[in-house]
């Protein structure tokens, strides 16, 4: 199962410019989206005694760019999510990864960056 949905959110790079709506949506989609898709995974997978989840962070969860605070915090909450369920679900023989990779040509990147080639 590939965790992969995610967003950015609005672009503000300053705590004191960044919407609590925002902050609150990002990790709705970042972090419980994909609790949300491991957990339904895990209700298949359990049983079967095998199966692997992955979940795609940001290198923006290892070293501070300049990204928005809800979109770098939320990739440390994948971090740690990929972490925990990794202890939970390997003892039934799943495994469970995260890729941090760095700017990727995606059309979200392309839309965030104003990038559209």
């Amino acid at each position: 199962m590939f965790n992969n949905a995610g967003l950015i959110g609005d672009g503000e790079v300053r705590v004191t410019d960044a919407s609590t709506d925002n902050f609150k949506r990002v990790f709705d989609i970042n972090v419980l989206g994909g609790f949300l898709g491991a957990k339904y995974a895990a209700k298949v997978m359990v049983p079967a005694k095998k199966g692997c989840i992955l979940f795609s962070s940001s290198i923006s969860s290892k070293i501070s760019i300049g990204l928005p605070h809800a979109y770098k915090a939320s990739k440390h909450g994948v971090v740690g999510l990929t972490k925990s369920l990794a202890v939970e679900l390997g003892e039934h023989g799943i495994r469970v990864n995260c890729i941090s990779p760095h700017a990727t040509v995606t059309p979200l990147f392309q839309t965030t960056t104003g990038d559209v080639r």
